[in-house]
């Protein structure tokens, strides 16, 4: 079935261009073409679209306005925002109502997989659940500058590690937990590193902007609104689950992206996390004291209480900046990898990781965990694996 995607710029050149750029793709996407907001919001009256790209800053209708209306008439659309560097920083702050941004000049290549993207987290994006529980929350982080940066600068033609390796150096906290991350006994650096640039290139930028990410969300949070919740040993966790992602997914096979997929999916695996102890007073300590009442899993009480758990609404947050969709799908399955596609998947190393991470680790005392799935496991070929893979991840425990 082929996509139907809507373009919305002032600019015809721009337009004319995004057309002859996607020439390629017509036997896959119908593109509509429309050059105001208001031209716009006349043909999403008469048709569906899959996603609808906008610039900003045009005469009369603004980007902002028409998104909005394309938001309220047809919700279930990919909504994207394309427009220059400086704009995108200002108005994400105060809007919600996009999906993902693309800064001028893009690269055909980089339309086309932002698009491709977004299509298949749809399920995600677009479900009514999690976007109730959005509604409710005080906001989502706005998009932190330096993670903005590095997406631009991996945009480019030519893009550059050592400029994104010098973003990363003018961020002390970033910083800061990278060369911790990267001189860790996991990654058995012979030589101490010391060059956050030189980090950069040893870890990948994938993981880089996951570690923006998760540094960011911290720096959010008011301490004093978490009397009794450790986000420090929720941090570590994360951290941990990384590790442990990586050394399972090494063990099965050679796949470097996979390896990686799995190692950004199991640092942010509880990224949801994050963003409800932002909203602790309002969203959930209702949560946290059903937890210590039941004694049951967290993942649980907050179906219970807010009709939708934290693996959703971190998955929801990854799609909405950009991370890849075996990222995103991970995280948003790493409770239940049995709704995953078959095989080895991100979604079951990080699930892996995740239960034996809190089996073999100080526990925490946040909260009850929740059981590996072991009929899926071995359902998937699995199942004799689980011990070697235990041994593995708890000689990394020992090393750190």
């Amino acid at each position: 079935m082929k996509h139907k995607i809507l373009f919305v710029d002032d600019d015809q050149n721009l337009l004319r261009g995004i057309k002859a750029m996607l020439h390629s793709r017509r036997k896959e996407w119908t593109c509509r073409f429309a050059s105001s907001g208001e031209d716009a919001v006349k043909l999403i009256h008469k048709e569906s679209f899959d996603a609808v790209v906008s610039d900003i800053l045009m005469p009369g209708m603004n980007g902002v306005d028409f998104l909005k209306i394309v938001e309220k008439i047809q919700p279930a659309t990919i909504r994207i925002i394309l427009s220059g560097y400086s704009e995108i920083q200002t108005l994400l702050k105060s809007t919600t109502c996009a999906h993902q941004f693309i800064s001028k000049p893009c690269q055909s290549k980089t339309l086309i997989e932002t698009i491709q993207r977004l299509t298949k987290l749809r399920h995600i994006l677009n479900n009514n659940e999690i976007s109730t529980m959005v509604a409710r929350l005080n906001s989502l982080p706005a998009i932190p500058d330096l993670y903005v940066k590095i997406c631009t600068e991996l945009e480019k033609k030519e893009p550059s590690l050592d400029r994104v390796g010098k973003f990363v150096e003018k961020d002390p906290g970033v910083s800061a937990t990278i060369l911790k991350v990267v001189n860790s006994a996991f990654f058995g650096f012979y030589n101490t590193i010391s060059s956050p640039s030189h980090a950069v290139t040893l870890l990948g930028t994938e993981a880089v902007k996951g570690l923006v990410l998760g540094v960011h969300l911290l720096n959010k949070i008011d301490l004093s609104s978490l009397a009794g919740y450790s986000i420090d040993k929720l941090w570590d966790h994360s951290l941990q689950t990384g590790d442990f992602a990586k050394t399972i997914a090494t063990m099965e096979t050679t796949d470097k992206k996979f390896i990686g997929a799995c190692y950004v999916a199991g640092i942010l695996h509880d990224v949801g996390k994050f963003i409800f102890v932002t909203n602790m007073d309002t969203i959930y300590k209702p949560v946290l004291i059903e937890v210590r009442k039941t004694g049951g899993p967290i993942s649980l009480s907050e179906k219970n209480k807010l009709g939708v758990g934290h693996a959703a609404i971190g998955a929801y947050l990854l799609g909405l900046w950009g991370f890849h969709e075996d990222i995103v799908s991970g995280v948003f399955n790493h409770h239940t990898p049995e709704n995953s596609e078959e095989g080895l998947t991100v979604a079951l190393v990080v699930h892996a990781a995740n239960t034996l991470q809190h089996e073999l680790y100080s526990p925490d005392s946040n909260f009850i965990f929740s059981q590996i799935n072991m009929e899926w496991l071995t359902a998937q070929g699995f199942g004799d694996r689980l011990t070697e893979w235990q041994e593995s991840c708890a000689k990394h425990i020992v090393n750190n």
